[in-house]
């Protein structure tokens, strides 16, 4: 056992506070598992709301681990010391369950990773009486479970809020004195969300697709996936603080969930509705907080600039002499208001994410943003002291031609022109940052039935923007991988066999992997799929009518936009039911629990 990396972590939890430490033994142990390194799993709400979560239910407690950095890898395998957890130093296998927090595709290699390192088994299958239990959650899980499917023992799906602490402590109470397959079948059968891989089999017909996703005695199918009526009944924000977190110790404050905006290739978009926000009465006390802390306010969400109070919620951090910090905005939110209460609040640089360069392509995605409200947004930033801008755009879109993507070099630089025309000679911007991403379709989304558009294909396009950029001496351009955003397509819509390609890219690399793997990775990434196809995912039970996704996509493939989604008013995509208003916060029950289409 490695004294340097006990150290390493103590040093660690003497930074922090917020987090919960008791005395072995009075409670039954949870390993909360973020797979990345630990600045990232601080930077990471979700993760500090289940921590406090699980720690707040009778019983339980529950301790942190992470991805360890490459030298500290290193020293692990070095010295054989297994995986430690933050609060007390001890090794996952001592744990009664161990639970991953998953929210992106790309970490699912190093749960594999961390599960060797830990000495567990990878194999759901392979575990016996004396290992912990192995639980997965996040929204890359409830997206699509399946890649991890034979490494886990059961997935907690949909809002952890819903039934993450009454199914831990049924495992705490019974697991000693049930075999594995009754408490998993128990826990399928009366907790929502609670989806048991073993208790289903996949059948798959001779072209390699899926023909049928059978349950067995005692599992539900379909599995719901059960979302938190009303957010006032479970305030979020940063209860964790520490220096070395990504976003520093800035406090975090979840203003909503989901967005209206039904941008076609965002899940968060569907898998959320209906969209959520919390009302500033119950923000305002959080954020005083925060200020009285002395911290700066970071107001998070899917949809930030979207939320109906956002200027009153900025003026108070404002008119307290805090400081803001904010993700990615709605370009037609930022109207001078907004715009001059960032700049008081010490925002430097502001993200836009116009996704794509020509308007065409726009109408495509279902963007809802002309070139006129993205031209406005940046000169009220320019003028109200935000010189810095960073914009989003993707490449590799359905639909999306050369002409397209020369048009985000182009898009660039007329509205550098029309800062220079209304900005009558005040300063200009800083620094404008393009971020290029590949895109990779996802599940529960109208572009599910698309192909990756192909690594030779995105790199060429990446290629393109970054020569033509490069007489633009205020302008900077960040890249990705192709290769990677090719296995983020197959990890994202890839069934379980996919599982045991994840697992040979373990023992002998992704290279290797793909190229001496039985299966055919393109099979998943590079195929259109065809309207009737079933799904991998389709037995999870978000309430969104898949017919309704088919009919976007026929909608984009079209150049048509669709209104945004109007939870009063519209019941197209089915989340909101048929007929009976939804209105949050009404009623006793505090979980949606939608019906399957």
């Amino acid at each position: 056992m490695s004294v340097r990396l006990k150290v390493r972590l103590k040093e660690l939890l003497q930074q922090e506070q917020g987090a919960v430490v008791r005395e072995w033994g009075a409670d039954w142990p949870i390993a909360l598992v973020y797979p990345h390194l630990y600045p990232v799993a601080l930077g990471n709400l979700g993760f500090q709301a289940v921590y406090h979560l699980l720690n707040r239910a009778p019983g339980l407690v529950c301790e942190r681990a992470f991805l360890p950095d490459e030298a500290e890898l290193a020293e692990h395998r070095r010295t054989r010391t297994p995986i430690l957890t933050l609060e007390s130093q001890r090794p996952l296998r001592d744990f009664g369950a161990v639970a991953f927090s998953v929210s992106f595709e790309p970490d699912y290699p190093q749960i594999l990773k961390i599960l060797e390192l830990s000495g567990i088994p990878l194999l759901a299958r392979d575990r016996g009486p004396g290992d912990p239990w192995v639980v997965a959650g996040g929204v890359a899980a409830f997206l699509n479970p399946e890649p991890l499917a034979p490494f886990v023992d059961a997935f907690l799906l949909g809002e952890a809020e819903v039934a993450a602490g009454p199914a831990f402590q049924f495992l705490a109470r019974e697991s000693a004195s049930r075999d594995r397959e009754s408490v998993l079948r128990y826990l399928a059968q009366h907790f929502p969300g609670l989806y048991v891989p073993g208790g289903y089999q996949a059948r798959y017909h001779p072209d390699g697709t899926l023909a049928a996703f059978e349950a067995g005695p005692g599992f539900p199918l379909p599995v719901r996936v059960p979302r938190v009526r009303d957010l006032g009944t479970c305030l979020t924000e940063s209860r964790l603080l520490t220096p070395r977190s990504e976003w520093g110790e800035m406090f975090l404050v979840e203003v909503g969930r989901g967005c209206s905006r039904s941008c076609r290739f965002c899940a968060a978009g569907f898998v959320y509705r209906p969209p959520r926000e919390r009302a500033a009465a119950d923000l305002l006390p959080r954020i005083r907080e925060g200020l009285r802390q002395g911290r700066k306010i970071g107001l998070v969400g899917t949809a930030v600039s979207d939320h109906p109070e956002l200027v009153a919620l900025c003026r108070e951090v404002v008119d307290a002499g805090g400081r803001l910090g904010i993700g990615s905005l709605r370009a037609d939110a930022v109207d001078r208001e907004l715009a001059d209460l960032l700049a008081a609040g010490g925002v430097r640089t502001a993200a836009l994410a116009p996704e794509a360069g020509s308007a065409r392509l726009r109408r495509v995605l279902n963007k809802g943003l002309d070139e006129g409200a993205l031209a406005a947004a940046v000169v009220n930033l320019i003028q109200a002291g935000v010189h810095n801008l960073r914009f989003y755009f993707m490449v590799g879109l359905p639909t999306e031609t050369l002409d397209d993507v020369r048009e985000i070099p182009r898009l660039v630089k007329r509205l550098e022109h029309q800062v220079r025309k209304e900005s009558r000679g005040r300063r200009m911007v800083g620094q404008t940052t393009l971020s290029l991403s590949s895109f990779a379709p996802k599940p529960f989304t109208p572009f599910q039935w698309v192909p990756f558009a192909g690594v030779p294909d995105l790199k060429e396009r990446l290629k393109l923007v970054r020569r033509e950029c490069r007489g633009l001496k205020h302008v900077r351009v960040h890249t990705d991988l192709p290769k990677w955003a090719y296995t983020q397509a197959l990890l994202a819509r890839g069934d379980r066999r996919v599982g045991e390609l994840l697992l040979a890219a373990h023992r002998r690399g992704w290279p290797q992997a793909l190229r001496e793997s039985p299966l055919n990775p393109d099979f998943f990434v590079l195929r259109e799929r065809r309207r009737e196809e079933l799904f991998p995912w389709d037995f999870l039970d978000h309430a969104v009518d898949k017919n309704y996704l088919w009919e976007e996509y026929q909608l984009a493939l079209a150049e048509k936009e669709s209104p945004p989604c109007r939870p009063r008013t519209c019941r197209r995509c089915g989340a909101c039911g048929e007929g009976e208003e939804i209105v949050p916060g009404e009623g006793d029950d505090e979980t949606i629990f939608l019906p399957f289409h």
